[in-house]
């Protein structure tokens, strides 16, 4: 599985076009620079992957992102998996408690984010692990392409909308 730790873009681009549908990872300590690296990371490989909803996948990346590094404080990891019809990502952390999906108060300027992943994921949750959570989001690419069907000669998972299917 692919690992990378930051770094130049355009060479993040050129080893996933190399590879194939699978997983990609990414760890990175709790820095203001993690979420954009896991936005870069999640461009790339829908961009590589030629995938659908790239978009909406990369906001959700770096949401879950900022929420580990604001929250939990603690290396993160982030993978990025395409199973079948499906795209998932996956952020790790050391801290154990859960996120909880909490309504803003009238000049609240925080707790938006899980209100952007339930409004933009497929389906979405958290597990707690032997140390820490993972929390992630899915992403249906057969729906989306099934709103937009692809051009000729385009992936049959390339296509733009979204199917709004609620968030578990």
């Amino acid at each position: 599985m692919p690992r990378w730790g930051g770094g130049n873009r355009a060479a993040m681009f050129r080893r996933l076009t190399q590879g194939t549908l699978g997983t990609v990872e990414l760890r990175t300590p709790p820095l203001a620079s993690a979420p954009q690296q896991a936005r870069d990371l999640a461009l790339a490989a829908t961009v590589a992957w030629n995938l659908c909803r790239a978009d909406e996948f990369i906001l959700v990346v770096g949401e879950l992102v900022t929420n580990a590094v604001q929250w939990a404080r603690t290396s993160i990891a982030v993978r990025i998996i395409v199973q079948g019809c499906s795209l998932r990502v996956e952020v790790a952390d050391g801290d154990r408690h859960r996120p909880r999906l909490v309504m803003p108060q009238d000049m609240d300027e925080r707790h938006y984010g899980l209100m952007v992943v339930a409004a933009l994921a497929d389906r979405w949750g958290s597990e707690k692990r032997r140390r820490g959570k993972v929390v992630w989001a899915e992403f249906d690419l057969r729906a989306a392409a099934a709103v937009s069907p692809p051009a000729p000669g385009a992936s049959a998972l390339q296509g733009e909308g979204r199917v709004t299917s609620g968030a578990s």
